[in-house]
């Protein structure tokens, strides 16, 4: 036995002599940086005591690669975070290295056989994942294992689901309380490059997040890395002979090599790095974590102005801060999918210590008509006081992103008002008019509600001030469940007149055993505009929904009248998903995150299944695992032959609700959709929208597309169900 342990001793000496050449010792600004973003993890990593780590993201960061990879997939140890983690583990002498406790099945846990010490970490992440999941799991169970330090990266789900900026920022921040008020360090991850944006050049629609998540970050002293400014490296750079637009082309078609996934991929990727792109990010993400980001030799700043017919102006000055001569391309990337470049890129020279100003165009697509015959314009975000502007450049020696968040001048109207509830009679719109200038600006506002307009009013702020303006509607409801109305408030500043217009929608207040119809998705997306008329009413078809409740369940009935559902035989023909807001009385209704619970049936008459229960489902402290099986439903045809769908979800499960049944202030939100399977075995998609009902949708949508709206995770997207009997009169109103 001796003669083992020496030789078992040696191993880990030779071991540990491989690993110290992958380490050298911190530099002392180096330690600050670790103590300062650091704090709870770093004197763990320093006396190499178990180390454990949370990750909260989308696939992208879970390490998601197409059809045709050799490895596991949605597996983040092979993610830039898988390599950003192992070398965390190298740095500090872990020479288990990094282990994941949950990998996907079947999958790798460690990269190495070595035992010893080690890097443990869990993987959070969701498909398509928002902000909105990650606060989800930070109530639930990101922090059950007490965790050293969560890593955070969400932005381009919430880009493609057009998530709002504000409640993207509202998401990272209440994530980043969480995690301090549990002594928890946390780490942003700016959202990466995604191919997938608006021309001419395509990969701005994520940037606008990423420059939130900075912000955020900044303000809370948390460590912010960029990886799409990391990836944008990638582009390199160009001959200064090569005209603008075709070294913008050089830079793009380099940049789409991260995501080439090899021969066997046949569509072109935009969205996940390839695995050598991941590997690379994740060294990168370490030396940055190290030494902080690589300086650039410019520095930004700018103005933006509305001009008439939809355009907006920005000037861009760009100053050379370094000895040297500086000259290159610059691009302008579209702010998410409201504001596209109308011009081309620009080339620019600038001597040592110099500056130059740039000129660029921007335009805002139509997307319907107003009731007077107006265009409708994309609306800009309905709360944020920036718009987001991003470039790339490229200066002949490599490629950077360049990001202004710009107020634009000379004034803009931010919806303080978006969400209602308990509504009868009047109604209180508020915004905040918002001055981008240094200079005192004064001029007229009007508003308009439905076929309701108000007289201009004269307003004047003071430089970079915000005046506070509202207006108080009669609010006229209409004999139906729900309706929309456009809403809008217009500007006037020296003959330049801008209107920022919205959607109303009014979910009428349920209560048990009442009625209501649910409305096919393709009116919402394929009818005019609701400006067209005093108010749009949309008409319902063949779906009924009601809910009861007693001490034991609530039950929803679903009613439906006049549908052929296909026989997909042992597959479901039909998609229940159904969002509660379960909290208690003082937050249901507000602010948080939910999750849909989905119930199938086939198309025959029998019992339906539940596979799971998010853990959060039904609302913040929802935290228990709860199972899919407690939820009861059932597929039934009356004697008229209409099926009815039951459900029942158990009062346990919706623990933390009063539950105070015939009170019309105990109230649970609530979204119910229905969807019927394709009739093509093959369908690309199997539960289209075209064949989809609901009970609302939380959407401002125009001719045959959805534009913008509440998250459908966010609980104030939901209407109002009261358990109690008595009718009632008041409404749930949401401004999309």
């Amino acid at each position: 036995m001796r003669f083992v342990s020496a030789f078992i001793a040696t191993g880990l000496l030779l071991f540990w002599g491989g690993e110290a050449a992958f380490a050298y010792p911190l530099t002392l600004e180096q330690r600050d940086r670790f103590n300062r973003y650091l704090p709870r993890s770093f004197p763990k990593l320093e006396a190499r005591d178990p180390m454990h780590v949370v990750l909260l993201g989308d696939s992208v960061t879970s390490g998601y690669r197409p059809a045709g990879s050799a490895r596991d997939n949605y597996n983040p140890i092979h993610s830039f975070v898988g390599s950003f983690l192992t070398n965390l583990a190298k740095e500090f002498f872990y020479p288990g290295g990094v282990h994941l406790l949950n990998p996907p099945e079947n999958g790798t846990a460690k990269l190495t056989d070595y035992l010893g010490d080690e890097i443990t970490f869990e993987n959070l992440c969701e498909i398509d994942g928002t902000a909105l999941d990650g606060l989800r799991h930070m109530t639930t169970d990101a922090l059950v294992h007490n965790p050293d330090l969560i890593l955070v990266q969400y932005g381009i789900y919430d880009a493609f689901d057009r998530v709002a900026i504000g409640t993207y920022r509202r998401a990272l921040q209440e994530m980043i309380d969480i995690a301090r008020r549990k002594n928890t360090d946390i780490v942003i991850l700016g959202p990466g490059l995604v191919n997938s944006g608006v021309e001419p050049i395509e990969w701005g629609i994520v940037r606008p997040y990423s420059m939130a998540a900075r912000e955020i970050a900044v303000a809370n002293g948390v460590l912010f890395i960029d990886t799409g400014q990391l990836m944008a490296k990638f582009g390199g750079g160009v001959d200064p002979a090569t005209h603008p637009k075709a070294a913008m082309e050089i830079v793009s078609d380099r940049l789409s090599r991260l995501f080439n996934h090899g021969p066997d991929l046949r569509r072109k990727e935009l969205v996940h790095p390839s695995d050598r792109a991941a590997a690379y990010l994740g060294d990168a993400m370490f030396d940055e974590l190290k030494d902080g980001p690589q300086l650039t030799p410019f520095t930004f700043a700018g103005v933006a102005s509305y001009a008439e017919d939809g355009l907006i102006d920005v000037t861009v000055a760009v100053r050379n801060q370094n000895d040297e001569d500086q000259q290159g391309s610059i691009g302008a990337m579209a702010v998410g999918r409201s504001l596209i470049p109308a011009g081309d890129p620009q080339r620019f020279a600038l001597p040592a210590h110099q500056t130059t100003q740039l000129s660029f165009r921007y335009r805002r697509p139509i997307v319907g008509k107003a009731r007077d015959g107006s265009d409708v314009l994309f609306p800009v975000e309905a709360s944020d006081e920036f718009s987001r502007f991003s470039f790339l450049l490229e200066n002949v020696y490599g490629t950077e992103v360049v990001e202004l968040p710009l107020r634009l001048g000379p004034v803009t109207a931010l919806w303080k008002s978006r969400q209602f509830v308990n509504v009868t009679d009047r109604i209180r719109i508020e915004w905040d008019l918002v001055n981008g200038s240094d200079k005192a600006i004064s001029g007229t506002f009007q508003v308009g509600l439905g076929d309701k307009v108000g007289q201009p009013t004269p307003f004047s702020v003071s430089p970079l001030g915000t005046k506070a303006v509202f207006s108080l509607f009669d609010f006229a409801s209409l004999d139906a469940d729900r309706f929309q109305r456009d809403v809008w408030i217009q500007l006037e500043v020296n003959g330049v007149v801008t209107r920022f217009s919205r959607e109303l929608e009014a979910t009428r207040d349920m209560v048990l055993g009442e009625e209501m119809a649910m409305d096919s998705w393709v009116n919402y997306v394929n009818s005019s505009p609701a400006g067209d008329g005093t108010a749009k009413v949309r008409l319902a078809e063949d779906l009924q929904v009601r809910f009861d409740a007693d001490e034991k369940a609530l039950y929803v009935i679903a009613r439906m009248d006049g549908l052929t559902l296909p026989d997909r035989g042992d597959e479901a023909a039909i998609r229940a998903r159904l969002y509660l807001d379960a909290r208690p009385e003082n937050e249901v209704l507000s602010f948080g995150p939910v999750k849909p619970i989905e119930i199938f049936t086939k198309a025959t008459d029998g019992p339906g299944y539940t596979e799971r229960v998010p853990i959060g489902a039904f609302g913040n402290g929802y935290n228990m695992i709860l199972s899919g099986k407690g939820i009861a439903s059932v597929l039934k045809t009356d004697e008229s032959g209409a099926r009815i769908l039951e459900m029942r979800i158990p009062r346990s499960y919706l623990h933390r609700h009063e539950w105070a049944l015939d009170s019309l202030e105990s109230m649970l939100g609530y979204r119910l959709e229905i969807s019927v399977a394709a009739d093509e075995p093959n369908a690309s998609e199997l539960f289209p929208e075209n064949k989809t009902f609901v009970t609302n949708s939380p959407t401002f949508a125009f001719e045959g597309q959805t534009i913008l709206g509440f998250s459908d995770l966010d609980a104030r997207s939901l209407s109002a169900l009261r358990l109690a009997r008595q009718p009632v009169k008041s409404w749930s109103v949401r401004i999309y």
